[in-house]
């Protein structure tokens, strides 16, 4: 834990509960990367920045920083007023994304273990999970929108842990096993091309709701994931988050709909979309919640600390919240799940 190194991407809100749990746990070394400036918007989203500190208008790293440090100031903190090579200053080629070689050699360069990237594009967070998988690196993209959240995991082509199983009286002191999985990308997870097969075939790209019974189908919670899907696609079409525009619930609405006859959701058990679900995320995607804020943040870096870590079975690899529901539930997509390291 004390040799590594996470590298944090944006610090909008959901970044201060997950940064605020990994330096109290002690990790070597925090880089925090962002190219805006704190807002007045921005004091009510987390602890980091203080108005009383003169925090508005002052670069987002630069006024995180002495309270990161204050935090655990055993942990060695490089605060980096940009987002490039991740993402091009605004100012810069339409801030365009940069190429993935620089962003290869950067990861390598300050040996970066993992990557988080808390509340951005899912169209840079993609393209920044490529170039983490060529890099070696653990990846993480988190976000929330309003009432929910979501923290996705990308821990490479072949993660091997360690899983101590439960004692018994045939074995009161079982022997830490090494198990091993295999992430996809997130990119992959997005593609719908194999969705008409079943959750059975969920390594082979299937839907992981695809000829559930009713009962299994509410035991996942698809209508929370449907919605954070639904969030993405929106997001991917029109380049930003629907915040109640005219139009947007009847697009976003339809999205959903789209979505949830793709993954062939079982009829009986999601007959339809809530609808407070969908005016939720049309009109509140932009909005933070903290105790939305402080329970996805909390879980982000309880997996990040335990992907660090190598023990226990990491999120696989889609969670999903909704924290007025008090639901959280973890999907598989585009891949198996555990299996020991031998086979």
């Amino acid at each position: 834990m004390r040799s590594s190194t996470v590298l944090l991407l944006s610090l909008r809100s959901l970044a201060h509960e997950t940064i605020k749990n990994l330096v109290l746990a002690g990790i070597g070394r925090l880089i925090i990367m962002d190219d805006g400036l704190v807002m007045e918007a921005d004091l009510g989203g987390g602890f980091l920045f203080r108005e009383e500190d003169g925090a508005v208008g002052k670069e987002r790293t630069a006024a995180a920083a002495p309270q990161i440090q204050s935090l655990n100031p055993l942990v060695s903190l490089s605060a980096i007023p940009t987002l490039a090579p991740f993402v091009r200053d605004p100012g810069s080629s339409g801030a365009a994304i940069d190429e993935e070689e620089q962003m290869v050699e950067f990861l390598k360069r300050e040996k970066v273990d993992v990557v988080i990237a808390c509340d951005m594009l899912t169209t840079q967070t993609e393209v920044i999970d490529k170039a983490t998988r060529k890099a070696g690196v653990m990846f993480y993209a988190a976000g929330t929108y309003g009432f929910y959240g979501y923290v996705f995991a990308d821990l490479g082509e072949e993660y091997q842990y360690l899983l101590t199983s439960p004692k018994s009286d045939t074995n009161p002191n079982p022997a830490p096993g090494k198990m091993v999985l295999r992430f996809p990308s997130l990119s992959t997870l997005s593609d719908r091309s194999n969705w008409g097969s079943p959750s059975t075939q969920t390594s082979a790209g299937g839907s992981p709701f695809r000829g559930l019974s009713r009962n299994q189908t509410k035991d996942r919670d698809p209508a929370t994931a449907l919605g954070i899907l639904s969030v993405w696609e929106y997001q991917k079409r029109h380049g930003v988050l629907p915040e109640g525009a005219p139009g947007q619930r009847e697009e976003f609405s339809e999205i959903a709909d789209e979505l949830r006859n793709a993954l062939g959701i079982n009829q009986k058990a999601l007959p339809e979309i809530e609808p407070t679900i969908l005016d939720h995320l049309s009109s509140h995607a932009t909005h933070f919640f903290p105790p939305t804020l402080a329970v996805v943040g909390g879980l982000l870096a309880q997996d990040v600390l335990r992907a660090i870590s190598k023990k226990d079975t990491p999120t696989v690899n889609l969670l999903c919240v909704d924290s007025m529901g008090g639901i959280g539930a973890v999907s598989r997509w585009a891949m198996d799940g555990p299996k020991p390291a031998s086979a």
